[in-house]
């Protein structure tokens, strides 16, 4: 596995940064949450003008990259447009599809599904999919964009495994790009903010925790990276995925507990660029399960298919009882 990202790549990333720069960076998940029709009037079209709705993570190198590193630039300013969603629909099914959601058992909310037509909802565990309907908005602090929905069984299964694959790849570099946006503006308060004449920074308590928090944040970034080549070479397995959405999960308590103890109060306030970062990530931590739904459900693979690792796993299936 080659370690850099391709060079075009790199530059259309830096593309798609500049459209965001444009956009107020944070502020426009700011604005969206004020005046959700933001969304489909603003922030839409400027993706689209660079092409970033069409982009086929399933494509060539090139283009595979460039969707991952595109997703990771909207994250980090949580942009309030579901990419994700969109680009986990393999291009061959999104004239019929405008979205894809995850989900596990029964649900009734779904964030962004307001602005996604004819959705689908994969169910993680069972890889049923099922066709998603809006009732209505049903925005919370925690949920900005949140919508109650009806889920029906679609009977489209065909679709299911790289649709669920390619959205759990999908969701841990957006979440990066958030937690990158997190530790540097942590990093900068350290630097920034003097006490006893001197920047925090230089203290041990503020130390360590910047260890924790840079740690965490590379460890999901090499990962995520990791597995990109995997699922690139048909070498991904449903354990693989499970495992990236775990580290993901774990990075992201990570940074954002010491981020908030970095920046004291002020990282705490609603009006603090990490707070609405935060608050825009819990719908993509929460949904379609937490850390302990996560074990659990790696858990359950690997015991079932194994696990290719350091150290690999071999499947241990259940016995029945004499």
């Amino acid at each position: 596995m080659r370690r850099e990202w391709p060079k075009s790549a790199r530059a259309y990333a830096e593309t798609v940064s500049d459209v965001l720069g444009s956009l107020g960076g944070v502020e426009a998940a700011r604005r969206a949450e004020a005046e959700p029709t933001y969304r489909v009037e603003t922030v839409r079209p400027r993706l689209d003008a660079i092409g970033a709705l069409a982009l086929d993570p399933w494509g060539d190198e090139e283009e595979s990259a460039a969707a991952a590193l595109a997703v990771r630039e909207v994250g980090r300013v949580v942009l309030p447009w579901p990419l994700v969603h969109v680009l986990a629909v393999p291009p061959s099914a999104r004239a019929d599809c405008g979205g894809v959601h995850l989900v596990l058992g029964e649900c009734t909310a779904l964030d962004h599904a307001d602005v996604l037509p004819d959705a689908i909802a994969v169910d993680l565990r069972e890889q049923r999919v099922f066709s998603v309907t809006v009732e209505r908005r049903r925005q919370a602090p925690l949920d900005p964009f949140g919508c109650e929905v009806r889920l029906v069984d679609s009977g489209l299964g065909p679709l299911a495994t790289d649709a669920s694959a390619m959205h759990l790849l999908l969701d841990a570099f957006w979440v990066g790009g958030a937690l990158a946006g997190a530790a540097d503006l942590a990093l900068r308060h350290a630097r920034e903010r003097r006490q006893f004449g001197v920047p925090i920074g230089r203290f041990g308590e503020i130390r360590w925790r910047i260890a924790d928090l840079v740690l965490a944040r590379d460890s999901l970034d090499e990962l995520a990276r990791y597995t990109w080549w995997l699922l690139r070479v048909g070498r991904a397995g449903p354990a693989d995925l499970l495992a990236l959405r775990l580290q993901m999960l774990e990075s992201a308590r990570t940074v954002l507990a010491n981020a908030h103890q970095i920046l004291g109060a002020m990282g705490l306030c609603e009006e603090h660029d990490l707070a609405v970062i935060d608050r825009h990530l819990q719908p993509t931590l929460r949904r379609p399960v937490g850390q302990l739904g996560t074990t659990t459900l790696l858990a359950d693979r690997i015991r079932r298919d194994g696990f290719d690792a350091l150290f690999p796993v071999p499947p241990s299936p259940i016995r029945p009882r004499c």
